[in-house]
C-alpha cells in the first residue's frame, strides 16, 4: 500500500494557507467564511496521523503565510496553528488500563475547558502586547482600526472610531466567543471527516457527555463580580472570561438536552427545532445557559432523565 502521508500534509498545508490568506487579502463575500475553517487541515492531519504531523503541517503552512506577510504568519501561528496542534495532542491522548485492557481517552469536557483557557491565554498576551494600560490599549486599537481601513475600506462604514471605548470591551468578548465556537466546530468537522474515510483512531466523543468541572461555577461568580466592580484592563478580562464561561455553560445546557432526549422517537426533530430556534433567535440560548449553570454539580441531567422514566 502506498504511503500518502506527506502528500496529505502538503495538501493540508496549502489548504490552511488558502483558508487564512484569502479573507486576509481583502476579499469579501461568502468565501470570507473560509477563515473559520483554518484549523480543519491541521486538525485532520493530527487526528488521522498524530500531533507531530499536524505540527509539520502547521510549520509548512506558516512558511507559506510568512512569504506573504510575517505579521500575518505570527497571527496565524498563535491563533490557529498552535491551538490546533495542542488540541490534536489532547484529543488523541489516551491511557491503557492493564487490568481491563480498556483504553480511556481524553474527555471532551476537558477539551472544551482547554479551548477556553487557550483563548483567554492568547487574549491576555494580545492585550499585554497592545498595551497593559487601558488608555494605551484604546489608543493602540484606534491605530489598528485606522490601518485596517486601508486594507478593508468596507469596515469603515461599520466601525466608528468615536465608539472605541465600547469596542475595547466588546472586541475581546467577540474574540473569545468566536475562538471557542470555531475550534469546537472544527474539532467536530475533523472528527467527522476522519470517521467518514475510515481513519478515526479513537472512539467518536459523545456530545451528551459534556459537563464542566464543579469549580467553574465559582470562577463564573468571581468573574461576574469583577465585571461590575473592576476597572480598566481587569474589567475587560473579567467581562470576557464571564462571556466565555457562559458560552461553555450554554454548550453544557445543549449537552443536557442531548442526554435527556436519548431514546425518544422525536429526538432528531426536537434537536433540529432547538438548533433552528437558536440560529434564528439567538436569545433562545439563554434558557439553555441557565440549564447548564443549574447543572454545576453535573447531576441535573441524571435527575431529569430519572424523573422522565
Amino acid at each position: 500500500m502506498k504511503n500518502y502521508k506527506y502528500p496529505h500534509i502538503l495538501i493540508a498545508s496549502l489548504a490552511q494557507c488558502l483558508f487564512f490568506l484569502f479573507p486576509m487579502s481583502g476579499n469579501t463575500g461568502f468565501l470570507w467564511i473560509l477563515v473559520y475553517l483554518c484549523p480543519i487541515p491541521i486538525m485532520y492531519i493530527g487526528i488521522r496521523y498524530d500531533w507531530k504531523h499536524s505540527a509539520l503541517t502547521a510549520i509548512i503552512s506558516s512558511l507559506f503565510v510568512y512569504y506573504a506577510d510575517y505579521k500575518l504568519a505570527i497571527f496565524n501561528g498563535l491563533v490557529f496553528c498552535i491551538p490546533s496542534i495542542y488540541l490534536c495532542y489532547l484529543l488523541m491522548l489516551n491511557k491503557l488500563n492493564p487490568k481491563t485492557e480498556e483504553r480511556s481517552w481524553f474527555p471532551i469536557s476537558l477539551l472544551i475547558t482547554n479551548i477556553l483557557k487557550l483563548g483567554m491565554s492568547l487574549l491576555i498576551l494580545l492585550i499585554i502586547y497592545i498595551g497593559p494600560g487601558f488608555e494605551e490599549y484604546i489608543s493602540r486599537l484606534s491605530l489598528f482600526y485606522s490601518s485596517a481601513f486601508e486594507v478593508r475600506p468596507d469596515l469603515e462604514q461599520i466601525i466608528n472610531l468615536s465608539t472605541m471605548e465600547l469596542i475595547a470591551y466588546t472586541l475581546p468578548v467577540l474574540f473569545i466567543l468566536f475562538f471557542i465556537l470555531i475550534f469546537i466546530m472544527n474539532i467536530w468537522l475533523s472528527l467527522k471527516l476522519t470517521k467518514a474515510n475510515g481513519h478515526l483512531r479513537r472512539p467518536h466523543p459523545n456530545f451528551h457527555n459534556i459537563n464542566l468541572p464543579n469549580a467553574y461555577i465559582y470562577y463564573l461568580l468571581i468573574s461576574l463580580a469583577g465585571s461590575f466592580i473592576g476597572f480598566g484592563i481587569i474589567k475587560v478580562l473579567c467581562i470576557t472570561f464571564s462571556f466565555g464561561l457562559l458560552l461553555c455553560y450554554s454548550i453544557n445546557g445543549l449537552s443536557i438536552l442531548h442526554y435527556v432526549t436519548i431514546g425518544m422517537n422525536l429526538r432528531p426533530l426536537i434537536l433540529v427545532i432547538v438548533y433552528t430556534l437558536i440560529i434564528i433567535f439567538i436569545p433562545f440560548i439563554v434558557p439553555l445557559t441557565i440549564l447548564g449553570i443549574l447543572d454545576y454539580n453535573n447531576q441535573m441531567r441524571y435527575k431529569i432523565n430519572f424523573n422522565r422514566r
